[in-house]
């Protein structure tokens, strides 16, 4: 027993200088708090609206992005959403607990012009409603819908980057916070929404789960068109196999209005479909009977926010030290609780109670 203690601790004390020497290298972007802007949405592209009143409010392209700002004075703000995540600060938000994750039956699928949206079915009991909490979000957030963007060909098609790293597609997980009762009065505030970003890459293999999200697109494949799925998704299989780890920064809708009320969570680990799965969502047709594709706004200027990121023991340390502060507390804080972690983690694995 005192053996195993006793490797357990050189290999803790191995782990925790990795770690900190790994966070040192990635400096993090200085911590500005951003300023509140509350609209009113009115953005079709979140929910599932009648297709006239879509029509009727959403006379936009993905053809020249940068003139959104001549009829949506917002899209020129600086909050601004998709963004290239290149360095963040490490927070110690709890892991996310996804309720009622599992199999949705019915979905409605809609063509809208701009992508395909899968959103609840409107029979679906209250009690059986997919949401999020945790992952440092203060509330409950009910699901709405989710929807993909995607590219030409499976080198681009992404809006969020890592890097500068381009993924194939991008999938939209979209929840409102329930302590404003519904979705549209959720929409006033600036914590009133948040989506769960997951990037998507092509492998060689079929992505069995993910059959039910394409099986059926030859339904919608043109602007306007609506269909039930035959298909259970499974929500819990449209995520990562790693949740643990994910960024978090203040931003907008992707699209018009541009609305800056959205809690963006940008997990780090993708997942993979095939290229004939992705192919799929390249026949559709959106306004005036174009080729859909290409449906994604280019990256946005940070403009001084925080980008913070969730590390797998969910430990948080502060590297912007200034010459009041203690780095040796930070520093042995941060260490304490990734020793705690690790020796949870492995004592457990080898059946040691504490």
């Amino acid at each position: 027993m005192t053996e195993k203690l006793l490797l357990l601790k050189y290999i803790l004390a191995f782990l925790v200088c990795s770690s900190f020497l790994q966070i040192v290298n990635n400096s993090p972007i200085r911590n500005v708090t951003p300023t509140k802007m509350v609209r009113t949405h009115e953005n079709p592209w979140i929910e599932h609206w009648e297709i006239k009143k879509q029509r009727a409010i959403s006379s936009w392209s993905y053809t020249d992005p940068e003139a959104w700002q001549h009829s949506f004075p917002t899209c020129g703000s600086n909050l601004q959403s998709p963004i290239n995540i290149e360095t963040a600060s490490l927070s110690a938000y709890p892991k996310f607990y996804f309720g009622n994750y599992g199999n949705i039956d019915r979905m409605t699928v809609t063509n809208n012009g701009h992508t395909v949206l899968f959103s609840l079915p409107s029979s679906i009991p209250a009690e059986s409603i997919p949401f999020i909490t945790g992952g440092g979000l203060s509330n409950r957030y009910n699901f709405v819908q989710f929807h993909f963007h995607w590219g030409n060909d499976s080198s681009h098609g992404s809006e969020h980057r890592i890097k500068s790293k381009k993924y194939s597609a991008e999938l939209h997980l979209v929840h409102y916070n329930t302590k404003y009762g519904s979705f549209s009065e959720a929409t006033k505030y600036d914590d009133g929404l948040a989506v769960l970003g997951v990037l998507i890459k092509v492998g060689k293999k079929i992505n069995s789960p993910f059959r039910a999200v394409v099986d059926q697109l030859n339904e919608v494949d043109e602007d306007g068109d609506e269909t039930t799925l035959v298909n259970l998704i499974s929500f819990k299989d449209l995520l990562p196999s790693r949740t643990t780890t994910f960024f978090r920064y203040s931003g907008s809708f992707t699209t018009p209005g541009c609305e800056e009320i959205i809690i963006w969570t940008v997990f780090d680990d993708s997942i993979t479909i095939s290229e004939s799965q992705l192919s799929k969502f390249r026949l559709l047709k959106g306004r005036d009977s174009l080729t859909l594709v290409n449906n994604y706004r280019p990256v946005q200027s940070l403009s001084g926010r925080t980008v913070t990121y969730r590390s797998h023991s969910g430990c948080h340390i502060t590297i912007n030290w200034s010459h009041i502060s203690s780095p040796i507390v930070d520093i042995y804080q941060y260490s304490t609780c990734v020793f705690s972690f690790y020796a949870n983690s492995f004592l457990t694995i080898l059946g040691v109670n504490l």
